[in-house]
């Protein structure tokens, strides 16, 4: 069975809040917040990660050059713990957006296929 689906269906069960379109919203921001708050945690109180910022270069760039940009950011030492706390939040975050599809009747898996479409025919053009 399709993955996303089964989250949809899932999502629609579980939803213990009234699935008005704006309590979803709102569930949906905090957790959000959540995972915002958890990647920070990560970089600023357990320093597992490192966020950094880097100027961009002037404006006679390729687009591609971007891409390979130092970003300052190390992210390759997620422990062990933050990651786990990040995967929760992410999935909280998957969840609402399941139950925001459902309360619109859109398919996820349409969604998903239909960003792929568009990112195969406009690339860099369609971000933005």
């Amino acid at each position: 069975m399709n993955k996303l689906l089964t989250l949809q269906q899932k999502a629609d069960e579980y939803l213990l809040v009234n699935p008005s379109v704006l309590q979803i919203f709102l569930q949906m921001q905090q957790a959000a917040l959540r995972l915002n708050q958890s990647v920070l945690r990560a970089a600023n109180t357990c320093g597992c990660i490192k966020l950094g910022t880097q100027k961009l270069p002037s404006s006679d760039f390729a687009w591609q050059q971007i891409k390979n940009q130092p970003t300052g950011d190390d992210l390759a030492g997620l422990c062990p713990k933050c990651q786990r706390e990040i995967k929760d939040r992410f999935g909280a975050l998957l969840f609402y957006a399941a139950a925001l599809a459902n309360a619109l009747h859109i398919s996820l898996d349409d969604l998903v296929e239909g960003e792929i479409t568009k990112l195969d025919l406009l690339g860099y053009f369609m971000l933005g």
